[in-house]
């Protein structure tokens, strides 16, 4: 337990009063059956009223792209977006030197509560049935309000929009059964996400939720199936760029076979289809198929060698030239779409790390990029 209260004296304006205070509780019940662990925070500080600008950078150095959606040649901040490939992360935000600072108030409460019922393998009856089962809760709030005069705000639920400046809340669920043994192991995912920043150009929120399930079977001693099925909502909003804007509906589902021919050789092959839906203004529709093949080699000595090669089947309906379309198609064309990428690793000696990658991509309307990086790693 910390906590800090603090009155600042001012001889301009009204005296300052601050909250800074933290709770860390962790805890094992019934012999390891229940893992709890919790976290509470509140802060009292200023954040900038933010202004960023894009500066650009030598190719692949940065982490966002410019898309001229209106053709004009001119870089409007609602044109950048997260580069999905490394050749087209060509840009930087930073943020303005600002003066104009809010006060505010944090509270951050993280939650995780494990329930362990393998411990009952041994046992019989019920006890013996749910001895394959395993959950995960993870909760986390993290909410930033303005401050009237010197009030405090204790509730991390409190998710009043007009006090409102920053909110990240990530709520996650996973049930497995035959948890990490690949005999008929199902694994149930939920997860709940909710994002909102405040910058000087207007509020942006997203909302995601999502249902997966996993599945996951070795049979004949060298082959696992994998199976991946999932449903999906994703929503953005923004206050003052409507072309932004979509309420994204997904469903999913990817079958993979893979051959273990050994424990540091495989081969897989699998199928991805994606259906996305735009309930929003264009009404925006994707469906897209995956195929792909890969190969892991994995040496005694901690080499690594992974190959990729994927062919995408993009059918999509609306304007390609939207940041919309740029969210549904993950960065890729309509049409056919190629991309292939190497990457190998490999042990030097005891410190140094060398990390060869090379990417490649194309699709009907552009040529072929190819794209190669060379690291090394020394570890003291």
């Amino acid at each position: 337990v910390y906590g800090n209260y603090r009155i600042t004296e001012n001889n301009f304006s009204e005296d300052e009063k601050s909250l800074n205070s933290r709770l860390i509780f962790n805890q094992r019940l019934f012999d390891n059956f229940i893992n709890l662990s919790t976290l509470y925070e509140t802060f009292s500080g200023n954040v900038a009223r933010q202004e960023y600008m894009y500066i650009k950078t030598e190719p692949g150095l940065g982490f966002y792209t410019w898309i001229d959606y209106n053709s004009n040649g001119v870089q409007d901040f609602d044109e950048f977006e997260i580069a999905e490939f490394q050749d087209q992360a060509n840009y930087l935000r930073v943020p303005k030197p600002n003066l104009r600072f809010l006060a505010t108030q944090r509270a951050k409460f993280k939650q995780t509560i494990n329930f362990n019922f393998n411990q009952w393998k041994t046992k019989n009856g019920v006890k013996k049935i749910l001895s394959h089962f395993n959950n995960e809760s993870f909760l986390n709030v993290e909410n930033e309000q303005s401050r009237i005069d010197n009030s405090f705000n204790f509730n991390p639920f409190n998710f009043n929009e007009e006090k409102l400046v920053s909110l990240n809340f990530s709520l996650q669920n996973r049930l497995y059964f035959n948890k990490n043994i690949q005999k008929y192991s199902i694994t149930y995912t939920f997860d709940k996400l909710r994002n909102k920043q405040q910058y000087l150009i207007g509020t942006q929120a997203n909302n995601t939720r999502s249902h997966q399930i996993d599945f996951a079977h070795k049979f004949a001693s060298f082959w696992l199936f994998d199976l991946m099925v999932k449903i999906s909502d994703n929503e953005l909003q923004t206050e003052n760029f409507n072309n932004r804007n979509y309420i994204i509906e997904g469903k999913e589902i990817q079958p993979k076979i893979s051959f273990l021919y050994s424990e540091n050789n495989k081969l897989t092959a699998f199928y991805h289809y994606k259906n996305k839906e735009n309930n929003l203004q264009s009404f925006e529709k994707l469906a897209q198929q995956k195929f792909g093949l890969e190969y892991l080699y994995l040496s005694s000595k901690k080499n690594q060698i992974t190959a990729t090669i994927n062919v995408f089947l993009n059918d999509f309906k609306g304007d390609t030239n939207t940041p919309v379309a740029y969210q549904m198609l993950e960065g890729l064309q309509a049409g056919k779409n190629y991309t292939w990428n190497l990457l190998l690793n490999r042990k030097l000696n005891s410190f140094l790390n060398l990390n060869l990658s090379y990417l490649g991509r194309k699709s009907e309307s552009s040529k072929t990029i190819h794209t190669g990086n060379v690291k090394l790693r020394a570890l003291f």
